[in-house]
């Protein structure tokens, strides 16, 4: 046995009084080999994670020296934007799952948000790769977290206040809270909508807005938001079919970066979108749908090739975009493999500006032939 694990195997178990369902951990919590189970601040999502952190769990373990290499793994890697991408999307299920249950609510909801926004002031590019490649454990949570990303970046800019901005999150966050166990049904299902489904889903802004008043939401802008997100520009919009002078224009923005995340997401009938033909679809919407103003921010911000979206190259190299550049058609790119063969042992970074590696068209990411996790550390903080 390892001095190291001498070290854990003489830790304190964690007490019953630290851990409770729906609330935030005090302290980090450890297996006895030194795992991380929880960090400190994350929620206790429910019974069966609180049996096993207090079955499992260890008070904090002191790190070996140096010397004892134990975990050769950087940090950046074990802590990607792409898990906490991941983890975001495991607090808000189950805050979204048992909000009732929720001790503070409204706290809970406004610590994802804030948790959304560092990310979006941080590390944008790793974020918005994250929205398309972190796979989707649940769709109605995953989709809340995307826009609540999505609207992050964009809000980055616009004149609004702190406040304003917290509570345009965390309307996105908890949007579809009255949908969000159907929604996950929905992600499986390629029949045509039962009259039961359209019920629900013609109902759930305003059954979500009296779901939020029930657990502490008393702040109007919120229910407006969520009330609304789901009205549009055309008319033809829902619960109230508003025109476009009548709906407030944070609820304009929070609807297009609802759409457009729905286009960039998957369903396990279907492959997503292209982003690049994602994008142009919106864009073609402008003035009749969506606001331009609202359009152009959003392609100024993704750029033509986002983030995480897979290209091919001059080089007859399948390649993922990591960073936008001034001029959108020459993004960064990471070559992943050649069309005919393996993939590289390592991405390797290609200069779009040189005609030999220039971008010719998007592409799908089944192309890349590489797991997620081979291409976290190229979003390294």
């Amino acid at each position: 046995m390892s001095r190291h694990d001498l070290l854990i195997t003489k830790l304190p178990r964690v007490q019953q009084s630290a851990v409770s369902v729906g609330r935030a951990l005090t302290q980090d919590v450890f297996s006895s080999k030194g795992l991380l189970l929880l960090k400190q601040g994350h929620y206790v999502l429910g019974p069966e994670q609180k049996d096993r952190l207090l079955r499992m769990g260890v008070a904090a373990p002191e790190l070996p020296p140096p010397s004892e290499n134990i975990d050769s793994q950087p940090v950046q890697e074990r802590h990607s934007v792409f898990s906490e991408v991941a983890h975001l999307c495991v607090r808000l299920r189950g805050l979204l799952r048992n909000p009732v249950q929720v001790r503070d609510f409204p706290a809970a909801i406004g610590d994802v948000a804030h948790s959304i926004m560092h990310l979006a002031a941080t590390q944008a590019d790793g974020m918005l790769a994250g929205i398309l490649l972190v796979p989707i454990g649940e769709y109605g949570s995953a989709h809340s977290v995307h826009t609540a990303c999505l609207l992050a970046l964009l809000t980055q800019r616009m004149p609004l206040s702190p406040e304003i901005r917290l509570t345009l999150l965390c309307a996105a966050l908890t949007m579809n809270i009255a949908l969000t166990d159907l929604q996950n049904e929905l992600y499986s299902q390629s029949e045509a909508l039962r009259e039961d489904q359209r019920e629900s889903i013609a109902s759930h802004p305003l059954v979500g807005s009296a779901i939020l008043r029930e657990v502490g939401i008393d702040n109007e802008l919120w229910h407006v938001l969520v009330q609304t997100h789901h009205e549009s520009w055309t008319g033809h919009g829902y619960p109230f079919t508003l025109n476009r002078r009548s709906i407030n224009p944070l609820a304009h923005i929070l609807h297009l970066a609802d759409v457009t995340c729905a286009k960039l997401t998957p369903r396990r009938y279907r492959v997503a979108m292209l982003p690049a033909t994602a994008l142009g679809h919106i864009f073609q919407r402008k003035d009749a749908e969506f606001d331009a103003a609202f359009i152009t921010l959003l392609v100024k911000e993704l750029g033509i090739y986002p983030p995480g979206s897979f290209v091919r190259l001059a080089s007859d190299e399948i390649g993922v975009v990591t960073h936008p550049r001034a001029k959108p058609s020459q993004p960064s790119v990471a070559a992943l493999r050649r069309m005919d063969a393996a993939p590289y042992a390592e991405p390797l970074l290609r200069e779009t500006r040189n005609p030999a590696f220039k971008v010719v068209e998007p592409c799908a990411a089944s192309l890349a032939g590489v797991r997620t996790s081979y291409l976290a550390h190229l979003w390294r903080a």
